[in-house]
């Protein structure tokens, strides 16, 4: 009895802290939604600074510091980790959010924007067409270009878009404004990563990767509330003014942006400053874009590393367009029930793993230059299968599985996720020319988000046809064995190989 009323106590204790935690989250975002309308203005200011910094500082990309292995990477190169964590996990956030409020956008009465499944699907495929197009343009910019300014410029449309989304009135402002962040997002994901492994060119590689890339993972968590946000009687938003709300902190976060992230170049990082520059300064023609793409094409590491992304990409783009409805129309829950479960357990997988994958591949890299591939092959072989049990029910296979075991199935995609997020771009930078590392990553979210649009709208597509959610799921659940197959038959690395 003394240990009932013990647990007790600390499950109450446990419900007051998080119901003034939930106060305190309700209050900070009301007050920003009281601001959300200077949103354009406050763009406008940032551009603004953004322009007149990049002049002075310089736009052209310039040489990076000599690598030495016996200095560290320098407090800034921390700092750009932390500072990019941020913008990424804002990124991830409205991605998620969309799919979250699926019902409150689509069946909201006179708030909400009516459209059938497929048109659904084909707001979120618009979004990932032009991210895909233009993912490539991003990263060869990014090459040439200053990093930062990229980034900052990228946070910016960002911002004005989320806003604009909470303003649309109809299907076709909708589909063009969810269009209209594939040009942001394009052009962050590229850059953020070859800046910080620029910065990070020794061991600690995966792991800067890997802490960076769990913001995504913190952002659809804190998507799968949005429901929440949006309806709660302590938030009360609607999902209009969720998505004008977060366009407001997006545009208030550039101002940490233009402080507090550096391209990594002597004087910037003083860490380095004392580190002499490469004397073979990279020639502007080296850039040219046939130069580039031959020099990435050469060898056969390019094209798998393509095929294996997109064949990752089917999964996890479907899970974060339509895992909250399938869990919906699978377990008959509500869309505020399914909401965060859909989004919190496979993205708190996806965040352990990130950084688990991070440790045990800069670690095991030390003996074997190809661990950073092999981690996330053996994930991708052990998930893959998961997946494909865990759909079985809505193949018509007559198997009993509960929600729980349903979504700790499926989670195991959010494992899988997390390590090759922890190791695709140091994977890549070990197979091609460094310098054209963001244009590589580009390419790369080129088939993988492309794979995207495709199964995001064959979702809408199927549904509106009677067939089960779980069928393209199950698809890609296999697709995932063959990625993490092809892992293992990347061009080797030996250990006296040049280190990345």
């Amino acid at each position: 009895m003394q240990q009932a009323s013990f647990l007790d106590a600390i499950l109450m204790a446990l419900g007051t802290i998080l119901q003034l935690f939930g106060e305190m989250f309700g209050g900070a975002i009301r007050w920003c939604s009281s601001y959300a309308n200077m949103t354009l203005l406050i763009a406008a200011v940032v551009a603004v600074l953004a322009v007149i910094l990049g002049i002075k500082g310089g736009l052209r990309s310039a040489p990076l510091p000599k690598y030495d292995p016996r200095r560290g990477p320098g407090k800034w190169a921390w700092i750009a980790v932390a500072v990019l964590w941020v913008v990424v996990m804002l990124n991830y956030f409205d991605r998620q959010l969309l799919a979250v409020l699926n019902k409150s956008i689509t069946e909201g009465g006179e708030n909400g924007i009516a459209m059938t499944q497929a048109q659904f699907g084909m707001v979120s495929s618009a979004f990932l067409i032009v991210y895909a197009a233009l993912s490539p343009v991003g990263g060869y910019l990014a090459d040439r270009f200053s990093r930062k300014f990229i980034i900052l410029c990228s946070l910016v449309v960002w911002s004005v878009v989320t806003w604009m989304t909470g303003q649309s009135s109809s299907y076709e402002e909708l589909i063009f404004w969810r269009g209209a962040m594939g040009v942001s997002e394009a052009f962050y994901i590229p850059a953020a990563l070859a800046l910080i492994s620029d910065y990070h060119r020794g061991s600690t590689r995966s792991m800067a990767t890997g802490l960076h890339m769990s913001g995504i993972y913190a952002g659809q968590i804190l998507a799968g509330f949005g429901a929440w946000i949006a309806n709660d009687p302590a938030c009360a938003l609607g999902w209009r003014l969720t998505f004008e709300t977060f366009g407001f902190i997006g545009v208030a976060y550039a101002i940490i942006v233009i402080l507090f992230l550096h391209d990594p170049q002597a004087g910037k990082d003083d860490e380095a400053a004392a580190v002499e520059l490469t004397s073979d300064a990279t020639p502007t023609s080296d850039f040219g874009i046939g130069h580039v793409l031959r020099s990435l094409f050469t060898g056969r590491a390019m094209a798998m590393l393509l095929i294996m992304y997109a064949c990752a990409g089917f999964a996890n783009w479907f899970l974060m367009g339509w895992y909250p409805r399938l869990l919906q129309d699978m377990f008959k829950i509500s869309e505020a029930e399914a909401g965060p479960m859909a989004t919190m357990w496979v993205n708190i997988a996806k965040y352990a793993a990130v950084l688990l994958a991070a440790v045990v591949a800069d670690m095991w890299y030390r003996s074997n230059k190809n661990a950073r591939a092999y981690v996330p092959g053996i994930c991708f072989c052990l998930a893959g299968p998961c997946v494909i049990v865990a759909m079985l029910p809505a193949l018509g296979v007559p198997i009993a599985l509960s929600l729980a075991a349903t979504v700790a199935l499926v989670s195991m995609q959010g494992v899988a996720q997390g390590s090759l997020d922890a190791t695709l771009m140091p994977v890549l930078r070990s197979h091609i020319d460094e310098r054209f590392s963001a244009t590589g990553y580009g390419l790369l979210n080129l088939t993988s988000v492309s794979a995207g649009a495709l199964i995001s709208w064959l979702g809408g597509y199927l549904m509106d046809s009677g067939v089960a959610l779980g069928v393209p799921l199950s698809i890609a659940g296999f697709l995932m064995v063959v990625c993490g197959l092809l892992f293992f038959f990347l061009p080797k690395q030996t250990n006296s190989s040049s280190s990345h």
